[in-house]
């Protein structure tokens, strides 16, 4: 009989330590070295971990234009967090760290040290941010383990008229190296001169590498921007299109090949698409692709790709009629989840303090607040990581944020 729990088999303790809780679990990590050596790049135990683990909602508060320097984790049980009462908690998870401020002459601008870090995307269990304003600085993180990565600036000096239009960070199985893409605009001459030009470029950053490597493939449409709806999946981050350019459904990059592309709508939303983009939104669903389409009703597609081939498959059509005490509005519905149970998180798009949870066999809905959140700045579904970022990243500049 072991004499305490650190003295169980590893593979044992493995078992146990996989089943907390996020919180708790990295509580344990400070309880001893047993513990930490365990949770600290062992393929084992992340592979345990993450077979037992459902995604997080990561959210950051604040707005686009004035976020937070707040993370927050709403629990991965959100098959229990969101089956037991109406308010879903919140918990402190990582804080944006400040940089040092610059002043843009050109510009006219004062950078202070309230940075205007947007959260991105995610990643492997890792955290993008980017800052949209003048600097446009960005850095990986890994909240879980309060570790983060400052990313080299691009090289404006090569055409001071340039525009940063969006960034996003994935991962590349083929080449094994997570790589950020960076799509922005140049200007030639000015808007009222003859001979005014404005061209569409994309970068490509491998994290540990010094530079951004421009990219043969031009991206097909000007309307790639943070603000765009765009859902990362497999080593590809996807966008669906919405106004002005009607002509297009989604675009896609792929991080391997490096190469944009385009995937064509079901045929049997027809034309009828163009009309409702502003009802549509993207996420991913069972680890697909998906699509919500809400008019009349809630429909929810999923695209699978094979040899090449695209298909897409109609897998939910919910009556948003049926609801209980709350009135679902016409609007984009962003796909979070898909429960054991049967349960489709959805998160409501123009209410983004508001999740929704919708019964498939019991054909009900219900609405859970954030807890004390009055606006979310972004929210992402994240698969913690205990894998030191110096590991995953294969870099040694990596800084460790103070415990909060």
């Amino acid at each position: 009989m072991a004499g305490s729990l650190a003295e169980l088999p590893p593979n044992i303790l493995s078992e146990i330590l996989s089943r907390l809780p996020i919180k708790s679990l990295v509580a344990c990590r400070t309880v001893c070295k047993t513990f930490l050596d365990i949770t600290s790049s062992n393929p084992f135990f992340n592979s345990l971990h993450s077979s037992k683990t459902a995604p997080n909602l990561i959210i950051q508060l604040g707005s686009v234009h004035n976020p937070t320097r707040l993370v927050h984790l709403v629990e991965s049980g959100l098959d229990t967090a969101f089956m037991s009462g109406g308010i879903a908690e919140l918990k402190l998870m990582f804080r944006i760290p400040n940089y040092p401020s610059r002043y843009f002459e050109r510009y006219h601008v004062h950078t202070g040290e309230e940075n205007n870090f947007v959260l991105v995307n995610s990643c492997d269990g890792l955290l993008y941010f980017a800052e949209r304003d003048v600097c446009e600085r960005s850095f990986v993180c890994n909240p879980i383990m309060k570790e983060y990565l400052t990313l080299p600036e691009f090289d404006k000096e090569r055409n001071r008229r340039q525009l940063t239009m969006g960034s996003w960070f994935g991962f590349s199985v083929g080449d094994n190296q997570y790589k950020v893409l960076r799509i922005f605009s140049t200007l030639t001459g000015r808007p009222w001169e003859i001979g005014f030009k404005q061209e569409f470029w994309a970068q490509v950053h491998v994290v540990g590498s010094s530079l951004w490597r421009d990219i043969a493939n031009q991206p097909p449409s000007e309307y790639l921007t943070w603000d765009t709806c765009f859902t990362l999946l497999n080593g590809t981050v996807y966008w669906l299109c919405r106004y002005p350019e009607l002509s297009k459904f989604i675009i896609f990059f792929d991080f391997h090949q490096e190469k944009f592309g385009e995937i064509l709508p079901p045929l049997e939303l027809g034309t009828g698409w163009q009309i409702n983009q502003h009802c549509m939104s993207m996420g991913v669903l069972g680890g697909c692709l998906s699509v919500t389409v809400n008019t009349e009703f809630l429909d929810i597609w999923v695209v699978e790709k094979s040899s090449g081939q695209v298909s897409w498959t109609k897998k939910f059509v919910i009556d948003t009629s049926v609801h209980m005490g709350h009135h679902l509005i016409e609007g984009p519905f962003k796909p979070l989840q898909i429960l054991s149970n049967r349960h489709i998180i959805l998160m409501m798009i123009w209410s983004d303090d508001v999740v929704v949870c919708y019964d498939a066999k019991e054909r009900t809905f219900k609405f859970f607040k954030l807890n004390g959140v009055r606006s979310v700045c972004r929210s992402v579904m994240l698969r913690p990581s205990f894998v030191p970022l110096k590991d995953a990243l294969m870099v040694d500049n990596v800084v460790v944020q103070n415990s909060q």
